[in-house]
């Protein structure tokens, strides 16, 4: 418990915009599962929790900073928030649930999907931002400048993977050889690459849009 409150404690202002954000979507979804008795759209809450790991993640390891003085460990580190990043702009792509809901609740369900998938891509955009933080302390700046972009559309690709292909980021310990395989494949596949430009550029242009209105 103490752990979750020094975590919350230790970006207030931030932590408590997300939670109440958080309260929001939780209270539209239980209102539609009562006026509805379904539990239709109860994916979200998983979404949503998978597009919060990377900030989380990040947010806990700031809280010993011995992490990021082993180079190692910082590497390791890296490697686990860029497997998870994808699932925070992932959710963006739920909308593709839509058709299937209740036509009669369609406006309803809009905001509902609108509301889960701003905040993955909030989750997003602000794990992204402490990845450069966190980096920048042992990293020169032109190099975590220009891995941004990189970072933004690999996201781009990991998010067709798990839309198209349906991989998870767990996939990599699970089926690393059919990951690797297909991740080939992938890469060979006009479709893909178009896909991946597409949303590592709205990414990156979000983050950036980002920083001229709010600073780094």
């Amino acid at each position: 418990m103490q752990v979750m409150i020094n975590l919350y404690l230790s970006n207030k202002k931030t932590n408590r915009v997300l939670l109440i954000l958080c309260f929001y979507c939780a209270l539209l979804l239980l209102f539609r599962v009562k006026i509805t008795q379904s539990i239709f759209y109860f994916f979200l809450i998983w979404n949503l929790f998978l597009a919060a790991i990377p900030y989380l993640l990040l947010q806990v390891a700031k809280q010993k900073i011995q992490l990021f003085e082993n180079g190692k460990l910082r590497l390791l580190l890296f490697v686990c928030w860029l497997l998870f990043l994808p699932n925070s702009f992932y959710i963006v792509t739920d909308f593709v649930h839509l058709s299937k809901g209740n036509p009669e609740l369609f406006w309803f369900d809009l905001i509902l999907l609108f509301s889960f998938a701003s905040l993955g891509f909030l989750f997003g955009l602000l794990a992204i931002q402490e990845f450069k933080n966190c980096y920048l302390l042992f990293h020169a700046p032109r190099l975590i400048q220009t891995s941004i972009p990189i970072i933004s559309l690999l996201c781009g690709f990991g998010i067709y993977l798990g839309r198209f292909l349906r991989f998870n980021s767990w996939t990599i310990l699970t089926h690393p050889f059919q990951l690797a395989m297909d991740t080939f494949l992938s890469i060979l596949s006009t479709e893909a690459l178009l896909f991946s430009a597409l949303y590592g550029s709205f990414i990156y242009l979000t983050y950036q849009i980002k920083n001229q209105f709010y600073g780094n």
